[in-house]
C-alpha cells in the first residue's frame, strides 16, 4: 500500500488513500429452528481514492499485486472527471497520524464453532416459541466479523485498526383470530466479541424483550388517529435523532435539507441539545479515527435550541469552513468513504420521570419503534412496537398498530419536556447506499399536542 501511494504522487496526484481490509464475515438465518442461510468467507481487498485535478477517482481491487495499476486508473477517472466539476474538491488540512487501534475480545466470533452459534439461535427461538401460545414465525438472525483495517495516505498517515461485530435480530410475528402482530429487537457490538451474546444479548434477554412485545400488541387497544400529548421512550427518541434529524446535519446532504442556511439559527425548544459522538467507550459507531484517518470528536448539532454543528468529512469540512469531525465512514473497501453518523442523541433535561406524565388527559407513551423513514424536508413516520395509553396521567392498556408521523424541525419546538435520568443507547444500522452501524438514543421526552401525529397499522 505505501508503495503504492508512492505511485501516485509520482504521478502528481494531489492526495492518495488506500485502505486495506483483511478479515472474516459470517452470516446465519434460522427461520422456525431452521437453518436458511449460513455464508463465511474471508475477504481481503484494498480501497483506492486519488484527487487529481480537483476530482475523485475511486477503484477497488482484491489483486494486492497491482495496486500500482489501481492507483493509475483513479487518476484517470479523476483526471476524467474533474474538467466537468463546478469547482474543484480541496480537502482539509490533517496532522499525519501514525498508531495501531486494537480491540481486545475474549472469544473471537471466528473461533466459535458453528455448532454453538446455531444453539445459540435455537434455544432463541425455542424462549420465543415458549413465550405464548399465539406466536406463529421466528426469524433469528446472527452476523459476525473480525479482521484487520490498514490506512495510507499520502498525507503520511499510517493506522492500523481491529474490525469487531457481533449483532443479533430476531424478527417474530403473532396472530389472534384476525389480528396479527410483529415486533423486533436488535442488540450488536463493535468491541467485544461472542461473549457480548453469552452475558447480554443472550437467548432469554432477546427472546424474552420481542416475545413480549409481540404479546402486548395481541392484547392491545387500537389507536386513536390525530395529535396528542405524547412522552417518548429512549429508543423512539434515538429513532427521530438519527433519521429525522441527524441525517439533515450531515454536511453532504445539509444543502438539500431543512437545515440549510439555519446555522446559529434557533431550531428547537429551549433547552434541547443533541449530540452526535464518535468517543463513547464501547458504543457501535465509537472508533478512534474515521476512515480518513481524522480523530473522531464530540460534535453539538444543537445546542440550547441553537443549530450549532454539522458532521463533516475533509471536503466538507474546507468547502464549509468548519472542522473535519470524523464522520467519514465507509461500509468496506468496496465503497469510498462518506459522511456518516455514530452514536446520536439528545441528552438530558430537568423534569423527573413523574413530571413527564403529569397533567396529560388523554395520550400515549411510546417506548421501543419497528422501524422508520425520513426524507430531508424533515418529514418521518415511525412504525412503534410497544406503546401504551396515558390517560389521567397515568401509563393505561398497551396499544397495538401505532404509528407516528410528522415534520421533525417543528415537532423540535414542541418538546416540552425532557427527563433528567440517563438512557440506554440502541444499537441499529444505517443505510446510505452504504451500510453502517450505529448507536442513538436520549431521554424520555415530552411533546406538546400539535408535535407528533399518531396513525394506525405502523
Amino acid at each position: 500500500m505505501e508503495k503504492a501511494v508512492e505511485r501516485g504522487q509520482d504521478l502528481g496526484a494531489a492526495y492518495v488513500e488506500l485502505r486495506g481490509e483483511a478479515g472474516f464475515i459470517e452470516y446465519i438465518q434460522m427461520d422456525d429452528l431452521r437453518v436458511n442461510a449460513l455464508t463465511q468467507r474471508i475477504e481481503q481487498g484494498v480501497a483506492v481514492r486519488v484527487l487529481a485535478d480537483g476530482a475523485w477517482g475511486f477503484v477497488s481491487t482484491g489483486d494486492l499485486g497491482s495496486l500500482d495499476v489501481a492507483v493509475e486508473d483513479a487518476f484517470k477517472m479523476a483526471k476524467a472527471a474533474a474538467p466537468t466539476r463546478r469547482e474543484p474538491i480541496v480537502l482539509s488540512d490533517l496532522k499525519a497520524v501514525h498508531d495501531v487501534e486494537e480491540v481486545k475480545v475474549v472469544r473471537d466470533p471466528r473461533h466459535v464453532p458453528i455448532e454453538e452459534k446455531i444453539s445459540y439461535m435455537e434455544s432463541m427461538t425455542k424462549v420465543i416459541k415458549g413465550y405464548d401460545s399465539r406466536i406463529t414465525a421466528v426469524t433469528v438472525k446472527v452476523r459476525s466479523a473480525s479482521g484487520k483495517k490498514f490506512l495510507a495516505t499520502s498525507d503520511g498517515t499510517r493506522i492500523q485498526s481491529d474490525v469487531m461485530l457481533v449483532w443479533s435480530y430476531p424478527w417474530v410475528t403473532g396472530k389472534e383470530a384476525d389480528r396479527l402482530s410483529a415486533a423486533r429487537h436488535e442488540e450488536a457490538s463493535t468491541t467485544r466479541g461472542w461473549e457480548y451474546l453469552e452475558d447480554f444479548a443472550t437467548p432469554e434477554f432477546m427472546g424474552e424483550e420481542v416475545a413480549r412485545r409481540v404479546k402486548l400488541q395481541l392484547g392491545g387497544v387500537p389507536p386513536k388517529a390525530g395529535t396528542f400529548p405524547c412522552v417518548i421512550g429512549p429508543r423512539v427518541v434515538g429513532t427521530l435523532a438519527h433519521e429525522a434529524l441527524g441525517h439533515l446535519a450531515e454536511a453532504d446532504l445539509t444543502v438539500n435539507s431543512a437545515f440549510n442556511g439555519k446555522m446559529g439559527e434557533v431550531v428547537a425548544s429551549e433547552g434541547v441539545s443533541m449530540i452526535d459522538d464518535g468517543t463513547i467507550p464501547g458504543n457501535v459507531g465509537t472508533t478512534r479515527y474515521d476512515d480518513e484517518g481524522v480523530p473522531t470528536s464530540r460534535v453539538e448539532l444543537i445546542k440550547d435550541s441553537f443549530l450549532t454543528g454539522l458532521l463533516t468529512n475533509r471536503e466538507y469540512a474546507a468547502k464549509l469552513g468548519l472542522p473535519a469531525s470524523g464522520n467519514a465512514r465507509a461500509e468496506s473497501y468496496l465503497h469510498p468513504p462518506i459522511i456518516r453518523m455514530r452514536s446520536t442523541f439528545f441528552e438530558t433535561g430537568d423534569w423527573s420521570h413523574d413530571e413527564l406524565f403529569e397533567g396529560i388527559d388523554f395520550g400515549y407513551y411510546c417506548l421501543d419503534m419497528r422501524g422508520g423513514q425520513a426524507q430531508m424536508n424533515a418529514s418521518f413516520q415511525v412504525g412503534i412496537q410497544e406503546a401504551y395509553e396515558i390517560v389521567d396521567g397515568e401509563v393505561g392498556k398497551p396499544v397495538t398498530d401505532l404509528s407516528i408521523s410528522g415534520i421533525a424541525t417543528d415537532s423540535l419546538f414542541k418538546i416540552e419536556g425532557i427527563s433528567k435520568e440517563g438512557f440506554t443507547f440502541g444499537a441499529g444500522r444505517c443505510g446510505k447506499g452504504q451500510e453502517a452501524f450505529i448507536s442513538d438514543g436520549g431521554p424520555h421526552t415530552r411533546f406538546l399536542e400539535g408535535g407528533i401525529t399518531f396513525g394506525g397499522q405502523g
